[in-house]
């Protein structure tokens, strides 16, 4: 008998331990995604609609103190929101997820964070924890319109390109694609993918996009592609790539400022 009261009490304290635990983390089952879908549409209703800035930057895995510096550096711009190119971890398992998101929370708890799939990523974590691995970012007050695509596979399968070529198709304003890994070019050689690179330089010369953003190489670069500007963000903490034939040895973040419609970028050392 004792045993079977030692065991109901031991049920009820646990069931009671998560009712509070989750009674005072209400977002707690949100993904990140979803937690800042909701800030961004809050701040893009507030921002002016001629002049606003955004910042990107990636792979920030194996450097915490560096990725810290590259928040706190990103929110002295006031952005609307953080664009993550991917690789915010080693191996993307949950602990260090866990500790990704609480960094995040710590440095940026007001400003949105959306993340890019990458290479390092779980896809089992991901989709739990971070968010989508395709999606659009849509802000028709302003204009803007950001697609964001995984290709951590070394990839861009025809669906994918389908629907890319659709929502870019449908898109007014100011729009931007972003994903993990760069195509390869002439500049562009090495980490970088060949399938569905030739269609992809085709969608995007035929569209209104001002801007590409790429990560997984650990450097800063900037070139064209279908004629659009092209940035390699990669310097958010990782290791920076030994040597760089076309490119730049940097921690650094890129800062767009959308005014009046038109893009600029600036890349900023990380100090």
């Amino acid at each position: 008998m004792k045993r079977k009261w030692s065991s109901i009490l031991t049920r009820l304290f646990l069931a009671t331990l998560l009712l509070v635990t989750a009674l005072a983390c209400p977002s707690s089952a949100q993904t990140l995604y979803e937690r800042s879908l909701a800030q961004f549409n809050a701040r893009a209703g507030q921002a002016a609609t001629d002049d606003y800035t955004f910042v990107v930057l990636g792979d920030s895995r194996d450097g915490d103190e560096t990725f810290a510096k590259a928040l706190a550096m990103a929110k002295s711009f006031d952005p609307l929101f953080i664009l993550h190119g991917g690789d915010y971890s080693s191996e993307g398992g949950e602990a260090e997820t866990a500790s990704f998101l609480a960094l995040v929370q710590r440095t940026v708890p007001e400003i949105p964070l959306f993340v890019v799939f990458g290479n390092h990523e779980d896809r089992r974590v991901f989709p739990k924890e971070i968010g989508p691995y395709d999606f659009t970012l849509t802000a028709k007050r302003l204009d803007l319109t950001l697609v964001a695509l995984d290709n951590a596979d070394g990839s861009l399968r025809p669906p994918q390109l389908d629907w890319l070529r659709a929502e870019l198709a449908s898109a007014r304003g100011t729009v931007f694609v972003a994903m993990h890994i760069p195509p390869r070019t002439d500049r562009w050689r090495g980490h970088t993918f060949k399938q569905g690179a030739d269609e992809l330089r085709r969608i995007v010369a035929k569209s209104r996009v001002q801007g590409l953003f790429f990560s997984h190489s650990h450097q800063y670069d900037r070139s064209e592609f279908g004629g659009v500007p092209a940035f390699i963000t990669g310097g958010a903490g990782a290791p920076l790539v030994w040597f760089a034939f076309n490119g730049e040895r940097v921690h650094h973040i890129l800062v767009v400022r959308v005014k009046k419609g038109r893009a600029n970028f600036q890349m900023v050392p990380i100090k």
